[in-house]
């Protein structure tokens, strides 16, 4: 395939991340592996994210067999002997993103539908939900009288505990309104609005930093101070790429992973890092793939999960980045049984473990839930 030229500003960032990585032996000698731990009895299920923290691991995605129509939510907690999947508040739904506080402090949200009348479903509505270690149930929030077609696409929590969520409603005329909450750890209904206008025509996930400094990302970067949102500039070349995974290792250290549409490739995958002065591309392949998220190994090594649609790249269409021989970011990892890869994230242990589908997709399906740990 047609490879792409390099500016001089990303070459320079391939070169330090080079550095960063210099003690990473190469892919066929690499001390790495990949386990398969994907949940036992998953048929027709897909986890979209895995977050981790204080020894909790929870994964989220959906269920959708005859008897969940349209489908389920699905949340599943690791542990010693394996995944448990404790009950549900919504019945019928589904939930796209994650955020682990503590083993007590474990919040999702997504999308919850209802029956209308005996054949139909609503269009659905917002589902926000807190885990307290014991049972999960879902949080109202104090969207504005009359608001309709509620809707949270991204959940986050802070170093204090305090839970971040953003989303949307339609208001009486009918006009989108991005909304922006935080609340207090325990989910006990204490919601402070916060300015919600990112500049981005989406968010499909948020990143708090120290300070209540946070992060959003969908087509573009946008950053809060606290007070007001910031559209961050990002290099021209990359106009019109979408983002799906962010990762802040620093102030000055910060990370988003994505696509980009390309007339001879379909998608192709990006990566931008902000280095404290200035957001720079990060080089990527020059072949079709998707980056959903980015999570960093125990000695600080991007692990870049996403699909790819090409069988030429991997026909089970798992598309894993990790740093190469000379640094760069290339396909040099295939997790055993993986199909498309939503999500990923670092435990204590500096394990970095992904979650999706398994192979043999059919249509954009996989047949059943997968999970991997990166050792």
């Amino acid at each position: 395939m047609r490879r792409l030229s390099l500016p001089r500003a990303t070459t320079a960032l391939a070169v330090g991340l080079a550095a960063v990585v210099a003690t990473a032996a190469s892919p066929a000698a690499a001390d790495t592996s990949w386990r398969d731990v994907s949940p036992a009895d998953s048929n027709g299920s897909v986890l979209y994210d895995v977050e981790t923290a204080g020894g909790a691991t929870w994964a989220v995605g959906l269920r959708s067999d005859a008897t969940t129509r349209p489908f389920a939510p699905v949340a599943m907690r690791w542990t010693a002997k394996g995944w448990q999947a404790p009950p549900q508040p919504a019945d019928h739904g589904r939930l796209d993103d994650l955020a682990v506080g503590a083993p007590d402090k474990v919040w999702a949200v997504g999308t919850r539908h209802e029956t209308v009348g005996e054949t139909d479903w609503d269009r659905g509505r917002a589902l926000l939900q807190h885990w307290n270690g014991t049972a999960w149930s879902e949080v109202a929030l104090p969207f504005p009288e009359g608001a309709g077609d509620t809707s949270l696409s991204a959940v986050d929590v802070d170093a204090g505990g305090s839970v971040w969520v953003y989303g949307g409603y339609a208001d009486t005329t009918g006009e989108y309104v991005p909304v922006m909450f935080r609340g207090d750890a325990d989910g006990g209904g204490d919601w402070t609005r916060l300015p919600a206008d990112t500049g981005l025509n989406w968010v499909s996930q948020l990143e708090v930093g120290p300070g209540g400094v946070a992060h959003a990302i969908g087509d573009g970067v946008s950053r809060f101070d606290g007070t007001s949102w910031t559209m961050q500039s990002l290099p021209p070349s990359l106009d019109g790429a979408m983002y799906d995974g962010i990762e802040m290792r620093g102030a000055n250290d910060i990370w988003a992973v994505g696509h980009i549409r390309d007339e001879k490739l379909w998608r192709r995958p990006v990566i931008v890092r902000y280095d404290g002065r200035a957001w720079r591309t990060v080089r990527t392949p020059a072949e079709t793939g998707q980056l959903f998220d980015i999570a960093f190994d125990g000695s600080g090594s991007p692990v870049v999960v996403g699909e790819t649609m090409d069988p030429a790249v991997n026909p089970a269409g798992n598309y894993v980045l990790t740093p190469g021989p000379r640094g760069f970011l290339t396909r040099t990892e295939e997790p055993p049984g993986a199909g498309y890869l939503y999500g990923a994230a670092t435990d204590a242990a500096g394990r970095v473990w992904t979650v999706g589908g398994t192979a043999g997709a059919e249509g954009g399906i996989s047949p059943s839930a997968y999970a991997g740990i990166r050792r």
